[in-house]
Order: structure tokens, then C-alpha cells, then sequence
């Protein structure tokens, strides 16, 4: 049995899969085995995974001629729409008549009225059968052939490779024939339920359409779903006729250019988006709309997303040089630094940095209740394990201390922060319990100290904390209750680098906004 999934290197506008070029094409090829040390009983065995580019597509011809089954996900009306396209290359009607599509076979399965607006897709369906999560919520490019430059490296880190979206195919299939059922979501996140029935198992277990039927499918209706009365879906109908009259002429040959010549332009989208989708020759670097100024690429490997503008050739703004995981050769900047690391539950006495003398990060930490003049809690020298950038820093972080990836990343980028951020998160939190950290990211706030009243056995929680004074923005007042509930407090506290707020020129003074400034009544 194979398992076949396309990777596509899709350009923007382009919705119809008959105008999408190939980046990758897997397949995986299983074999059913008999278990040694159990009679009687039967396991799928891996026995070769094979990938092709448009160079040598046609191999793909002679590994599925040696399978009986061809199995993956949405390949009717989506993989083999395309692959029709490199028909100088590929009979797709061969692979057609041994398929079963997953899809094909989950939209005769979901009946009835919420089927309409089931989600079908392999990413919803796999995480409702209760398989591992998919990774990959975008299609790949066509720099994904290799790393050339700094776009192709931090890609890596966002597409899980054609290979696991292989298995998570087979492992759908797998689920869906033993158990007999398909969960599904609706789009209001409701879940749903449908059995398998024997038609509906088939479907899973026999190619429902043969080479000629998947064809005339293709070129009468352009799609192999069934449509309302005589609905067809002429522009794609068209595509497909011209298919076949070529092959019949003998003139058939794919017009997809040469992928080798072409890539995405590297700078960020300027809508936010990941990257731009403008495509440029593979001797250039950025497309005419970013040549001159760019936003800086950030450091993806950690989600740390960056608005600063860079100019010329750099890709990165001066802190990204010196901390993002790839930076083009001759503009990393390597310097020693060293700032805090205000991690939730750890005194702020902590702090992160690089020495250039063992070129490796660090990090020092203090639990709560531990002197901050004495040795730290937990030292990350850099020398074991090895801290030569920032994702192994973070990992070592999470490790070592217990904390979330989230309270990591949010430490480790405090000092890039907004006042305004800071401001908001000082007050923006939830309060715990009195024997958990407290969440207001202040150590030795009094969260968890014992009630003021010597007659009672609770313990105070913090339970809030807002501005106070209408002219000093560092000034804060925290709320206190007992947790045995005799008695409330307050506390004023002084946070020079959180201000609530800013003084203008003529000394008014401004709150940011997303404050609440309960003397000034200004809402959240």
C-alpha cells in the first residue's frame, strides 16, 4: 500500500489546483507483515518513502506501480487535479484507479443536514479521531528544496515535511476502517458523529473510480463530487479537456516553469502575514515594493515577531542580529549583554544574557525565597547543556524551571515590550490561589504571606492591582484578601519600569490605554 501527499509551491490569487506548481510530491510505501511474536496477528511495515520533484516525477509511475492500494487526502479533487497538469509525465488516471481519498469517502460518510457544514479537512478530522496534532497549517514553497538562504532555514521551523503528513494520512485511514465511525466539528466547534457503514467502508477499502470515470469526471464537470442539477464547473472542465486533446494529439507538455529559477521575495508580509508573496528570480533577494525598507524578520524560531524597519540589505534589526536563530552571513552582531528575566514565580533578581568569551547564552535564577547575593537556584552556564542560541536557551529555561513555553517567551522579550504592554500586563491578570505563585510577575508581592490577624490561620491573596495618585505613574496600590476571608488590605508600591501612564510637555498626565485608572475614570 502507498500513502501520497503534495506539497505545493502555491502562488497568491491563484485558488484552482490546476495553476499550483509541485514543491514536493511523498510517498510512503507500507507493507503488511506477520507478527512474529504474536500468531495470527498482522502489523503495517514501513518499507520505503520515496520523494519527487518536478525533475523526476516520472519515477513516481514505477514506485506506485508496485503497490495495490493508494491512499491520502483530498488527492481527487486536489493533488490529482494538479498532477493532471504534468501529464508528459504521469498518468494520473493509473494512479486514480487504485485510490481511495479519505475526503472522498468522509463526504459520502457525513449525511444528513449538519454535514453541510462539517469540517472535513485533515487537520479538524485528525484531531477529532483523537490522533496527534498536525503541524502544518499552510502549504510549503518552493524554497523548500533546499536551504539557500534565510528564508529556506526558518521555514523549517513553521512545516513539518511531507513525510508526517504521510503518516498521519495512514494513520486517518487506519482509525476510520477499525473503529467504524468519523468525528468531525461543526464550524461552531459542536461535535458530531457518523458510522461507517459497509457502503462507506468500500469506499475505504476499494478504488471507487476507475481511470476512464475519474477522467470523464474531470473533464465534463471538473469535479468528481457530485453538483447540483446540471451545474458543472466549466473553467476547470476546460482545463482538463485541453489535457486530453493533447495527450490525444501527442503535443501534451506541462507548463509549469523550471522552480529552480524562482522563489519567494524574503521580507514579511506587509499585512502582517508570515512573508510576502511576490516571486523573484532566484538571484534576487527582495521583490521591487521591498528593495528599498522592510520590516525586520523577527526571530520565528521562538514566535518573536518584530515591526522595526530595515534598510538596504539587512534583513534584521540590530537586536535581531545579535539574538534570531538565522542571520545572513556577515550581519550577525556578536556582543556580550546581559538583562533580567522576569519569569513568573522566580525572583527578579534573575537574569539572561551572552558572553561572547564561551559564545553561549546563560541564565541565572532565583527561586522566591532564596538570597539574591548568594549562589542562584538554577545557573545555565552554556557549556552543559550547550546554549549556542535561542530556542536551546528557551528549551533549557522550560526545562530547568518548570515554567510554560509562553511564561518563557514572554520573559525572555520583556525588555522589548511596550510601556504600555508592561502597564497592561501589571494589571491585566487573574488571581491564584494563596499556595500557588502569584501571577502579578512582581516578586515577594505579599501573595501567599500569613494574614495580618493574629487570630486567623489564612494566608493573604492578591487579588488585584491599579494605579493610584493622579501625578506619579509609578504609583500602584495591590489588593489583598485573606483566603479564610476575615479581612481585606492594601499596600502602596512604587514600579518605576511599569509606569500606568506618561507625562505630556505641559505636565498633564496621560494613561495608556487598556489601563484602568479607577481616580481618573478611565475604563479599560
Amino acid at each position: 500500500m502507498g500513502v501520497l501527499d503534495v506539497d505545493y509551491a502555491r502562488v497568491a490569487g491563484r485558488n484552482l489546483p490546476e495553476h499550483w506548481d509541485i514543491d514536493v510530491v511523498g510517498f510512503l510505501v507500507m507493507e503488511r507483515q506477520d507478527a512474529a511474536d504474536v500468531p495470527g496477528q498482522e502489523f503495517w511495515q514501513q518499507t520505503a518513502f520515496h520523494t519527487f520533484r518536478d525533475r523526476n516525477l516520472s519515477d513516481l509511475r514505477a514506485a506506485a506501480a508496485d503497490v495495490d492500494l493508494i491512499i491520502g487526502h483530498n488527492l481527487f479533487d486536489g493533488d490529482y487535479r494538479c498532477l493532471r497538469t504534468y501529464g508528459d509525465m504521469l498518468d494520473v488516471g493509473a494512479l486514480a484507479a487504485k485510490t481511495v481519498d479519505t475526503l472522498y469517502a468522509a463526504r459520502r460518510v457525513a449525511v444528513g443536514a449538519a454535514s453541510r457544514t462539517a469540517r472535513l479537512g485533515l487537520t479538524t478530522l485528525a484531531r477529532a479521531q483523537g490522533l496527534r496534532e498536525r503541524a502544518k497549517t499552510a502549504s510549503r514553497t518552493e524554497a523548500h528544496r533546499g536551504i539557500r538562504t534565510i528564508h529556506d532555514a526558518e521555514e523549517r521551523w513553521h512545516f513539518q515535511p511531507v513525510s508526517d503528513d504521510c503518516e498521519l494520512m495512514l494513520e486517518l485511514w487506519l482509525e476510520l476502517v477499525t473503529s467504524r465511525r468519523l468525528r468531525s466539528v461543526l464550524r461552531s466547534g459542536e461535535a458530531l458523529e457518523f458510522p461507517v457503514g459497509e457502503d462507506a467502508l468500500r469506499l475505504l477499502l476499494e478504488p471507487p473510480l476507475t481511470s476512464d470515470m475519474f477522467t470523464n469526471l474531470l473533464t465534463t464537470k471538473g469535479t468528481v463530487y457530485p453538483l447540483q442539477g446540471a451545474a458543472r464547473k466549466e473553467s476547470v472542465a476546460r482545463i482538463h479537456r485541453e489535457i486530453e486533446q493533447q495527450r490525444a494529439d501527442g503535443t501534451l507538455t506541462n507548463r509549469h516553469p523550471t522552480a529552480s529559477h524562482r522563489q519567494r521575495c524574503m521580507a514579511p508580509s506587509d499585512e502582517g502575514g508570515r512573508q510576502c508573496d511576490q516571486l523573484i528570480e532566484v538571484t534576487q533577494t527582495y521583490c521591487r515594493a521591498h528593495r528599498l525598507k522592510r520590516r525586520c524578520r523577527g526571530n520565528p524560531a521562538i514566535g518573536d515577531v518584530c515591526t522595526a524597519v530595515v534598510h538596504g540589505e539587512l534583513a534584521h534589526c540590530r537586536w535581531h542580529r545579535i539574538t534570531a536563530l538565522y542571520v545572513p552571513e556577515g550581519q550577525r552582531i556578536v556582543e556580550d549583554f546581559t538583562l533580567a528575566l522576569p519569569l513568573r514565580g522566580w525572583q527578579r533578581d534573575s537574569d539572561w544574557g551572552y558572553d561572547t568569551g564561551t559564545r553561549s547564552y546563560f541564565a541565572s535564577l532565583y527561586r522566591i525565597e532564596a538570597d539574591p547575593s548568594g549562589e542562584p537556584s538554577v545557573w545555565l552556564s552554556g557549556t552543559n547543556p550547550d546554549l549556542g542560541n535561542m530556542v536551546a536557551l528557551a528549551d533549557a529555561l522550560q526545562q530547568a524551571t518548570g515554567a510554560t513555553r509562553q511564561d518563557v517567551l514572554a520573559a525572555l522579550n520583556e525588555h522589548r515590550r511596550s510601556p504600555r504592554e508592561r502597564a497592561v500586563s501589571t494589571q491585566d491578570w487573574e488571581p491564584a490561589e494563596c499556595d500557588r505563585p502569584c501571577p502579578c510577575s512582581i516578586t515577594n508581592c505579599g501573595h501567599g504571606a500569613p494574614c495580618p490577624d493574629n487570630d486567623c490561620n489564612g494566608h493573604d491573596i492578591h487579588t488585584m492591582r491599579n494605579p493610584c495618585t493622579e501625578v506619579d505613574v509609578t504609583a500602584w496600590q495591590d489588593h489583598f484578601d485573606c483566603c479564610a476571608g476575615c479581612s481585606s488590605s492594601t499596600l502602596d508600591i512604587a514600579l518605576p519600569d511599569r509606569p500606568w501612564g506618561e507625562i505630556r510637555d505641559d505636565g498633564t498626565v496621560s494613561v495608556y490605554a487598556g489601563v484602568h485608572h479607577h481616580e481618573l475614570g478611565t475604563p479599560p
